[in-house]
This record gives C-alpha cells, sequence and structure tokens, in this order.
C-alpha cells in the first residue's frame, strides 16, 4: 500500500512542478511588457517636451529676429528719410536764398553783384578765411556763400561776387596800377574761370593796399563786356562804384532801436577820447567809419580807421574797434585785435 501511495506521490509531483514553473516564468513576461511600455511613454513624452521647447525656442529666435530686423530697417528707414529731408531743406533754402539774390541784382539792371566781407588780414589761411564767413552776419542771410570756392589773390579784404545773368562768362586775373594810375591787367595768367556752369558764386581775396586793387574781374556775354576792380572808397569805407549791385551789409544794430548815425557818433566820440588816437590826429591823422560792425572777443564793435588824405584818397593807417566803452586795435603783425582801453 505504502508503496503505491508513493507512485501516486511522484506522479503528481510530475504533473504539478510544470505548472509550478510555468507560473513562476509568467510574471517576468509581464514585468518586461510593462517596463517596455513604461519606456515608451517616457521616450515619447520627452521627446514631446524636446521637440515643443526645441520649436518654442527657434520661433522665439525667429520673432525676435524679426522684431529686430523689422526695428532697424524702420530706424534706418526713419533716419536716411530725416536726413534726405534735412538736407533736402538745407538746399532748397540755400537755393532759395541765391535765387532771391539774383533775382534782386537783375531787378536793379545789373549782372552781377559784390559783397565787402570783411577784413581778414595777410596771414589768414583758407580755413580761417571760411570760418570768418561763418561767424559774420553772411551766414545768416547768404548762408550759400559758407561752402563758397575762395579765390586767392592775395590781400587783407575779402569779397562775394554772385553771378546774375548765367549767360556771362567770368575771368579773374592779377592787376597792377601803373605809373600813370592805370590799370595792368595779366590776362596771360587766369586765376579763376566762370563759363556759366557749375556755382554761380564764388568768395574772393585780394587787395594788398587801400589805394588800388590788385585784381581784375573780366564779364563777358557774346559781344558784352566789362571789368571789375572791387575796391573799398576811402571816402566812406564802401564799395567803389562799378558796374555791379552792392550786396554789401555795412551795419547791424540788432533790436537797439537807434539811428546808425547817433551809434557810430557815440562810437567815434569814445575813440576820439582815446590819447592814443588824440595823438595821431596832432599828427594830422583823421578818423573815418569803415561801415563796418565786427565781432571781437565776443562783442559787437563799430570799426574805424585811422589815416590821412592823399590825393583826395584817404589811406587807412590803422583800425579800431569801438563797443561797450572799450577800444580795440588791429595788431596787424600778429593779425589780430588788442584792447587798448576804456574810452
Amino acid at each position: 500500500m505504502l508503496k503505491y501511495n508513493k507512485y501516486i506521490m511522484t506522479l503528481l509531483m510530475v504533473l504539478i512542478m510544470p505548472v509550478l514553473v510555468s507560473g513562476c516564468a509568467a510574471k517576468p513576461s509581464e514585468d518586461s511588457n510593462l517596463t517596455e511600455d513604461k519606456t515608451t511613454a517616457t521616450t515619447t513624452e520627452a521627446t514631446t517636451e524636446a521637440t515643443t521647447e526645441a520649436t518654442t525656442e527657434a520661433t522665439t529666435e525667429a520673432a525676435t529676429e524679426a522684431t529686430i530686423e523689422a526695428t532697424t530697417e524702420a530706424t534706418i528707414e526713419a533716419t536716411t528719410e530725416a536726413t534726405i529731408e534735412a538736407t533736402t531743406e538745407a538746399s532748397v533754402q540755400k537755393d532759395t536764398d541765391l535765387s532771391k539774390l539774383q533775382n534782386t541784382i537783375l531787378d536793379n539792371k545789373e549782372s552781377v553783384g559784390i559783397a565787402y566781407i570783411g577784413y581778414v588780414g595777410y596771414e589768414a589761411d583758407e580755413e580761417g578765411i571760411l570760418n570768418f564767413v561763418k561767424d559774420s552776419q553772411y551766414a545768416d542771410k547768404y548762408d550759400f556763400l559758407c561752402g563758397a570756392p575762395l579765390v586767392n589773390v592775395g590781400g587783407a579784404e575779402l569779397y562775394a561776387v554772385v553771378i546774375a545773368d548765367t549767360k556771362y562768362s567770368v575771368s579773374v586775373y592779377r592787376a597792377e596800377i601803373t605809373d600813370n594810375g592805370e590799370y595792368s591787367v595779366n590776362t596771360d595768367n587766369t586765376l579763376y574761370n566762370y563759363n556759366g556752369n557749375g556755382i554761380d558764386y564764388f568768395l574772393l581775396r585780394c587787395n594788398e593796399s587801400e589805394i588800388h586793387s590788385n585784381v581784375s574781374l573780366s564779364f563777358k556775354k557774346e559781344n558784352d563786356s566789362f571789368s571789375v576792380f572791387p575796391m573799398l572808397s576811402g571816402m566812406d569805407g564802401q564799395l567803389v562804384d562799378g558796374n555791379y549791385y552792392d550786396f554789401s551789409i555795412y551795419s547791424d544794430y540788432v533790436g537797439s532801436g537807434e539811428s546808425e548815425d547817433k551809434n557810430v557818433a557815440i562810437a567815434r566820440e569814445i575813440l576820439l577820447e582815446s590819447q592814443d588816437v588824440q595823438y595821431y590826429i596832432s599828427m594830422g591823422m583823421s578818423v573815418q567809419y569803415t561801415g563796418q560792425i565786427e565781432e571781437i572777443e565776443g562783442r559787437s564793435c563799430w570799426i574805424f580807421a585811422l589815416g590821412t588824405d592823399r590825393d583826395d584818397q584817404f589811406v587807412r593807417e590803422r583800425y579800431y574797434g569801438v563797443c561797450d566803452n572799450l577800444i580795440y586795435y588791429y595788431d596787424s603783425l600778429n593779425d589780430k585785435w588788442e584792447m587798448l582801453g576804456k574810452g
């Protein structure tokens, strides 16, 4: 009996073991599938997040770049437009000032206009002369002269020449005075030419002597021609009459409310009280107002000349500036104004 029981137990063990083994093996297989699913889900989630983040970053960068580019373009465009408008406006203003002056010259039955800009001295270079124009009252009224070409014949006086009738050609020559008191013009050496094209104006530095001019401006149009020898009159300090329109600014009394004669008379009285001037007057010299006002050390001063009368000509020998009860004298050696003292 025991033998049969042992046999039955063995048979049962054989039948049960595969089931037990099968059951134990099923669990790892089940966990493996779950791990795989979890791994796939995690990978998918990470990929989605990375893709979303990359896309967002790229979109942000693209939007930022586009905004910067658009802003830059708009700024450049606005700046360029403003610059062009300002340049155009300035150009139009210059053209307007020039056209008005040219029309005024023609209305006065002249073909050319000339103005005395001022006394620049013998030592001033081109930069100094152009700065002189920019600091003068001509810069406000005729600002196109600030960029005008400079014809340097040599001398201490500065003039401006404006051609109104552009059908005329202009040649600039050096001139000398002969023993007979007549001008001798060196036409073999042309210092400047204008043929009706290009700029209709130029600056002219000339006159080494106050008795006569050292330059000739020759104007020609078909069969018509004339010459001008620009210089100041020793009588009144203004341009000598000629075949041109004088657009010089001889005085500037901003907001004074006083007449020119009264201002000049007061300045003359102050000057005549100076011992220095009284000494020269006792030597036979006299004082004349030049008709000019210059800025000296930030002050607008009336300019007087001290000189002698020779052969109906007033020869200037010294210059004085009077303003605010102060007197300045012009140091020709150092080309600068020095304070003489109070009147």
